[in-house]
């Protein structure tokens, strides 16, 4: 009966897990795509842009007719990543592997789309209340990193644990980069047309190298704030980026890095449509 049971749902799972990982990585290549633009209009100078990070992205959407539709499509799509990943941990994936090290980057996913589908879920629900404001974009971003190390500080042997945050946030930029944007490895999971490939292959390379530099980022300035004890020093995605841009070298890699964001989210759009059946 048992052996039964866990067949029936790896026949459930088999049926719903390309479909979920399809959608899911087109709302995940939205994202990024807004994500971008609000990098770029910070690039920019622009005043009164939108905090770049995930849920700036969301209350941006939330300002206009077109942007609604598409912020209930990421709500749906980012569920949709979340059920997709718990499946992978539970039963593993045939494209990207069932080991044990692909079950827990798969439960990893599982909790961060999780909690990006519940966070879009209320920014929806705070806008079609009582409209967008940027109250929430501000809270999610350095000031949530800074709550983040503040607790951590508080706890036993706090310093050492904003340390390995730090390293580990390091660590998955270091992965990304030798993995995606040096041995280009996310293409065992596509299948595109030859006419596309290298389009596709190219645009992987660039925005997984984006995403890494924000990774990286991120993970120094838990560092820094280890270093001298004060949490304050933590950086989201905004808070990087204006650190970078305060430097001459800073401004190319401001540019480079939100351009990259946008060149990701492209890539997983065609990841969405050229991803091998499951």
């Amino acid at each position: 009966m048992t052996t039964a049971l866990a067949n029936t749902g790896r026949h459930a799972a088999a049926t719903w897990r390309d479909p979920l990982a399809r959608v899911g990585i087109a709302a995940r290549g939205i994202l990024y795509l807004v994500l971008g633009v609000l990098a770029v209009q910070f690039a920019r100078g622009v005043v009164g842009s939108s905090e770049v990070n995930q849920t700036g992205a969301f209350e941006a959407l939330g300002q206009t007719g077109w942007g609604k539709a598409l912020l209930v499509f990421l709500i749906v799509g980012l569920a949709a990543m979340c059920v997709f990943a718990a499946i992978g941990a539970i039963f593993g994936d045939p494209v990207e592997g069932d080991d044990a090290k692909e079950r827990i980057k798969f439960t990893g996913r599982a909790i961060v789309y999780g909690v990006l589908s519940i966070t879009a879920a209320k920014v929806a629900a705070d806008v079609w209340s009582a409209g967008a404001d940027d109250t929430a974009a501000r809270n999610a971003g350095d000031q949530s990193q800074q709550r983040a190390a503040s607790t951590l500080f508080d706890l036993p042997g706090g310093r050492f644990l904003v340390v390995v945050v730090g390293l580990v946030l390091i660590g998955i930029a270091a992965y990304h980069v030798w993995t995606n944007t040096v041995k280009g490895e996310f293409m065992e999971r596509l299948a595109p047309p030859s006419s596309a490939r290298s389009a596709v292959e190219a645009a992987g390379r660039f925005g997984y190298a984006a995403r890494s530099v924000v990774f990286a980022m991120s993970g120094v300035f838990f560092l820094v704030a280890a270093a001298q004890y004060d949490p304050n020093k933590s950086r989201g995605i905004s808070g990087s980026l204006q650190k970078m841009a305060e430097h001459s070298w800073g401004r190319l890699v401001l540019w480079v890095t939100a351009l990259g964001l946008i060149v990701f989210g492209l890539f997983c759009l065609a990841e969405a449509r050229y991803r091998r059946h499951a």
